[in-house]
């Protein structure tokens, strides 16, 4: 039986409570759907980019970005693979209901999908059937449970995460379907991205991430040594996972305090209803924000694009009444709520 050792200190009650508080405060915006259809996409962009990152994964997020948009990207095919297969696994939690359980089978779908086309087709959504290590530098810094405890070991998580649907505040059940499947290493590949994958699934399946509004896998990256240096002092600590716990729950507060800045930072009036932002869009409202105006050859130098695409992007805005143009010479655009 899977149950796993921590104790709730005072630093993780703190760090869940502001969490559910910012939480709270982002489903509470009067945020217009089609925005939201905005930041859903990059939250999809960026979850997908920040955790093949971690694993080596060559392509920049504005590549990531355009492989999301179907568009061509100059990249090996594993690399572009390895990015499609994990739009494919997002997409595909996100489609699953909201209470839904989680399954081994489930688990083995995540592994599928995230490794299709990049290892044989006997290992594709497959326990591993031999031994794997992991290496850094050249050496083995740590050496995972045999095969033989792959589909049990995922089988008593799955059994614990439905015994604990109340019990487990989402954040702490996340932590801990992370760092099981990290520490079984069931597959011979893939297992990082099905750990964080399958911790994602965990916070949309209780409830936490309901509007799947943000990407936690962009903290793990940014800290990539701390994040891997978290995850090996379990194993230092005889597997008592406090210290993971609080890394993963600061973890979830950092990047929801990132969404509800974000948010706060591209209030829209009413008038822009039916408005779905771009990337350039974006950009452009937060250059504009404080300022008395840009000229289109100054935001043709923020935006690094010819002059005719500038017009492009303002064109929605000015006639949504989001920009103001002016009347004089030369002409400046300014948000229409700052005159």
């Amino acid at each position: 039986m899977y149950q796993p050792t921590y104790t709730i200190t005072e630093l993780l009650l703190a760090r869940i409570s502001e969490a559910e508080t910012l939480r709270t405060k982002i489903q509470t915006a009067p945020i217009q759907v089609a925005w939201l259809e905005s930041i859903r996409l990059d939250a999809l962009v960026r979850r997908a980019h920040f955790s093949t990152a971690i694993e080596g994964n060559p392509l920049t997020l504005p590549e990531v970005e355009a492989l999301a948009g179907a568009k061509q990207v100059s990249a090996t095919n594993r690399a572009r693979r390895e990015v499609l297969n994990y739009f494919a696994v997002l997409r595909w939690i996100a489609r699953q209901p909201q209470g839904k359980q989680i399954t081994v089978d489930g688990i083995l779908r995540l592994h599928r999908l995230v490794t299709t086309g990049l290892l044989p087709s006997t290992q594709v959504g497959a326990f591993k059937r031999s031994r794997n290590v992991i290496m850094s530098a050249g050496r083995v810094v740590y050496e995972p449970p045999g095969p033989g405890a792959a589909a049990p070991g995922t089988e008593a998580l799955v059994q614990w995460l439905e015994r604990t649907t109340d019990a487990a505040h989402p954040i702490i059940a996340s932590a801990c379907a992370h760092y099981e499947i990290a520490r079984l290493h069931p597959f011979l590949d893939g297992n990082g991205r099905v750990a964080r994958a399958l911790a994602t699934w965990v916070l949309y399946h209780r409830g936490f991430d309901t509007q799947h509004l943000f990407a936690v896998d962009q903290s793990f990256k940014e800290d990539h040594q701390g994040y891997y240096q978290a995850l090996q002092r379990v194993h230092k600590e005889n597997e008592d996972l406090t210290s993971w716990l609080e890394y993963v729950a600061l973890a979830v507060l950092d990047t929801l305090g990132r969404t509800s800045q974000r948010i706060e930072q591209l209030a829209l009036p009413p008038s822009a209803k039916g408005l779905s932002l771009t990337r350039q869009q974006e950009r452009l409202l937060l250059a504009l924000r404080g300022r008395q105006g840009m000229t289109v050859e100054e935001l043709q130098r923020l935006l690094g694009v010819e002059r005719v695409q500038v017009y492009r992007v303002l064109r929605p805005l000015v006639s949504k009444g989001v920009v103001d143009k002016s009347t004089t010479r030369p002409v400046v655009y300014r948000l229409a709520s700052e005159r």
